[in-house]
């Protein structure tokens, strides 16, 4: 029967995935608050160990030959620090999802009518996440916030765990993006999730410590991010920015490794 049932998947096309999608997102919007966070909750957790297990595999695979790559620190971890980081993962998870209910009640729709209005939704919400992102981060390196922010900078040498363990108080603000940008600005919810997923992996690639070797192709692209934020985790107060590095440059705060 299992073997039935995975072939039967395997004929999917994408037209029946998408609806298929579609159908989760409208049973979710529907349900009850409390399937919905369970929902939610699973979801996040799945998508966390799933990403950060093959991305801390990728890195190690790549490193065992140098002249493919190297981690950027390469010192050992800290005592314990791989069990913290799943920790706090978790509870990020937690958070994200009862988050994600705020977010539940201000959608627009499930996916947008048009091309030309999903491009827009995209642009508008890369452009807030930008500015949010950075603004937020220099605010956690502020006297009010920093105990809670050093949560995170205990992870000198950062891997794909490292990303998401961060304080309740961070992690509230990390998920808080999408239903404040969804207060001014009318977004899918397909966008959104597709969002969070690419963040995620954006995310733990930031935190990989993996340093691809010049001749490799891409390799000047890859090292451009994974280099910027490893310099934030070992000096601190440099290098605040998410994908671009336009606020860094515009308030001085880049620092080129």
């Amino acid at each position: 029967m299992l073997a039935r049932y995975l072939y039967q998947v395997s004929m999917l096309n994408i037209s029946d995935i998408a609806d298929n999608v579609i159908v989760l997102f409208e049973f979710w919007i529907q349900t009850s608050i409390y399937i919905a966070f369970l929902m939610s909750v699973v979801s996040n957790l799945a998508i966390y160990f799933i990403m950060a297990i093959i991305i801390e595999a990728i890195a190690i695979k790549v490193t065992k030959n140098s002249d493919f790559g190297q981690f950027i620190d390469d010192r050992p971890f800290k005592k314990g620090q791989k069990t913290q980081e799943m920790k706090y993962g978790f509870i990020a998870c937690i958070i994200f999802s009862l988050v994600s209910l705020i977010a539940r009640e201000l959608f627009e729709g499930v996916l947008p009518e048009s091309l030309f209005k999903m491009c827009i939704e995209i642009l508008a919400f890369t452009l807030f996440y930008e500015t949010y992102s950075y603004f937020v981060h220099r605010l956690l390196h502020t006297k009010l916030l920093r105990k809670a922010h050093s949560v995170h900078h205990q992870s000198i040498r950062v891997s794909p765990w490292s990303a998401f363990s961060v304080h309740p108080i961070e992690a509230f603000f990390i998920s808080m993006s999408a239903p404040l940008f969804m207060l001014i600005f009318d977004i899918h919810l397909s966008i959104i999730f597709a969002f969070h997923i690419l963040g995620v992996l954006f995310t733990m690639i930031l935190h990989s410590n993996l340093k691809l070797d010049e001749r490799r192709l891409f390799s000047g692209f890859f090292n451009r991010y994974t280099n910027h934020h490893s310099a934030h985790h070992v000096i601190g107060n440099v290098n605040f920015g998410f994908v671009h590095q336009f606020w860094d440059n515009l308030l001085k705060t880049n620092y080129k490794s």
